[in-house]
């Protein structure tokens, strides 16, 4: 659309000029001679009819228009400035990870930080919605996702799962070794276990697919539920990600049985998505 505005040109050097009340000062701050400033105030004065500043032999001082018209291009360079400091955060291209804190603090945060070094030109974001039953891989580049079978992924990283409990809770326990196919029966029948809401029962698929109908906790949160194991509160389903607990020996293995068909799959979505996975899979082996 064809507009009548007055050259920037012009309005730069007014902005300046009533900032510092001197064309000279003017002129040294946008590197242009005297005058040139005053050719382009002259220039303005023209475009809108009256006079924008009151000249005297040892200053210039703003007239009621010029003070006017300073108020409204310092607000105009501000939002300029705002929007092309917007426009040029945009342009650095956006990583969209999909997946669980969980997931992101205890396996992927400790390999990104190679990778953001070596591409300082992708901002990565983390998405945490990748659990949600209505989850939209819309605008993702990598999703990170656990699950039981390989099933739909590119890579699949393995990380079988066993039963832990915190040592109080073991000291508690109704035999000193839990084996698989023994929840749900006696002795071990009222050991509370510690899931998540998902449609598929884990803890039975760990019991060699008989029943277990040991009471439970259901807690959504995989770090909160960790804490909930550390704190006594039952049996957890843990993996590798909890390596740290355990070393510490917060955490303590009650069973050499594992759900061996568990862990990380990797899915990329775009070329960006692709380049991290490749560099994932890299860092893991």
């Amino acid at each position: 659309m064809k507009h009548s505005l007055p050259p920037l040109d012009s309005l730069k050097a007014f902005e300046a000029s009533a900032r510092l009340l001197s064309f000279t000062r003017a002129a040294d701050e946008l590197c242009v001679s005297k005058g040139a400033i005053s050719y382009q105030i002259k220039k303005l004065e023209q475009h809108l009819g009256q006079a924008l500043f009151k000249r005297t032999t040892r200053q210039v001082l703003l007239t009621d228009a010029g003070q006017l018209l300073f108020q409204q291009t310092q607000l105009w360079f501000e939002d300029m400035a705002k929007h092309l400091d917007s426009l040029a955060v945009n342009h650095q291209q956006h990583l969209v990870i999909a997946v669980t804190t969980y997931t992101a603090v205890r396996w992927l945060s400790p390999r990104l930080s190679a990778f953001s070094q070596a591409h300082s030109d992708l901002q990565i974001q983390l998405q945490h919605t990748i659990n949600q039953a209505n989850f939209d891989s819309h605008g993702v580049d990598l999703s990170i996702h656990w699950q039981h079978q390989q099933g739909d992924c590119q890579h699949f990283v393995r990380s079988p799962l066993f039963p832990v409990a915190s040592p109080q809770l073991i000291a508690r326990l109704p035999a000193p070794r839990l084996k698989a196919g023994q929840l749900g029966s006696e002795p071990w029948q009222q050991v509370n276990l510690l899931a998540e809401p998902r449609e598929e029962d884990l803890w039975q698929a760990w019991n060699q697919g008989l029943l277990a109908d040991n009471p439970r906790q259901i807690i959504e949160d995989a770090n909160v539920r960790v804490q909930a194991a550390i704190d006594g509160q039952g049996l957890i389903l843990a993996d590798d990600l909890m390596r740290t607990e355990i070393d510490a020996e917060a955490l303590l293995p009650v069973s050499q049985d594992v759900l061996t068909e568990a862990g990380y799959g990797l899915k990329s979505y775009t070329q960006s998505g692709q380049q991290l996975l490749s560099w994932l899979m890299d860092s893991t082996h």
